[in-house]
């Protein structure tokens, strides 16, 4: 954003000033920048004595991402890119969701057969159960960053979480909590209200957009 041209001279005066924009010190701006250069998003260019950006059209290249659609990141976004980069990743499993169980265009659920439609009440058709271990699976993060950066979207408005919870019986607590340590799983017993329960998939709600970009062509 501050640099459309694409070449950054990087010196103390560019350092310090990334510093204060983004209130982060100096070291952290450092660090993040050289984890740039090694994704080679950043190159250098020894000519010239200037960091070279990389176009977004070769880093898609690079990783081989076939859809053009992306995300509009702006200036509003740079203070809570955390809250933004999770809603982002939890948007893409939730409309692969809607794409595969409602109808596009409308928020009526897909039945079996084709010339049939069954209409749900609105809290029931418009949230998908998205998993932390398919956001694991998908995108290659652990389990705790998953779950961090679910809670900076919801904090920050992007999406909506609903909790699940199955309700246990109390001479059930202790099978459930042996069967997830021989599955070597996570604890998922929470004890509310004076009852214990498994706490469930959490389903997701969220109406962020994903724009289709236009190929831009070389200068």
């Amino acid at each position: 954003m501050y640099y459309p041209s694409g070449k950054i001279s990087w010196n103390s005066c560019d350092i310090d000033c990334a510093s204060i924009t983004l209130y982060k010190t100096t070291k952290t701006v450092k660090s993040n920048f050289n984890k740039l250069k090694e994704l080679q998003w950043l190159i250098y260019d020894e000519d010239y004595q200037f960091y070279r950006l990389s176009s977004l059209d070769k880093i898609r290249k690079h990783y081989n991402w076939v859809s053009r659609k992306a995300f509009p990141f702006t200036a509003k976004d740079i203070f809570h890119i955390r809250a933004t980069l999770g809603a982002i990743i939890y948007t893409q499993p939730y409309k692969t969701y809607c794409r595969k169980y409602f109808k596009r265009g409308s928020n009526v659920l897909k039945s079996r057969s084709a010339d049939k439609s069954t209409a749900f009440s609105c809290d029931i058709k418009k949230y998908a159960e998205v998993s932390v271990l398919s956001i694991r699976n998908f995108f290659g993060i652990t389990i705790n960053k998953a779950v961090r950066l679910k809670q900076a979207a919801e904090e920050q408005g992007l999406i909506e979480v609903k909790k699940q919870y199955f309700k246990l019986q109390k001479n059930q607590v202790y099978a459930a909590k042996k069967g997830n340590q021989y599955r070597d799983e996570s604890q998922n017993i929470v004890f509310l209200n004076e009852d214990y329960y498994i706490q469930q998939i959490d389903k997701i709600y969220t109406e962020l957009y994903f724009k289709r970009r236009k190929k831009i062509e070389t200068l």
